[in-house]
């Protein structure tokens, strides 16, 4: 059977970790919402917005209902699907993108 400290702590992991990727977005809005980059930029910044917001969107609905059931599997998959734009944002701030 799975521990309550570690299902707590990896619910604690996931929530942390979805609420910094909401931090993510929230820029990426001001930056669509304030008009920087020039209208290529623009394009290119909604865009990855749109596809930012609705992965988030998938991923909360894993992480509410494995919250919520309790489901450690479903807590590790959340976990790591919100960890993907951390690591993409991350990559690209330490250029190894290029």
């Amino acid at each position: 059977m799975e521990s309550s400290a570690a299902l707590s702590w990896l619910r604690l992991a996931a929530w942390t970790v979805f609420a910094l990727d909401l931090v993510i977005l929230l820029q990426m809005v001001y930056a669509v919402a304030t008009g920087s980059g020039g209208p290529t930029g623009q394009a290119l910044l909604r865009g990855f917005t749109v596809m930012l917001a609705s992965g988030l969107a998938g991923i909360a609905v894993v992480l509410i209902v494995s919250s919520w059931k309790r489901s450690m599997i479903g807590l590790w998959v959340a976990l790591i699907c919100a960890a993907v734009p951390l690591l993409w944002v991350g990559a690209g701030m330490l250029g190894l993108g290029d």
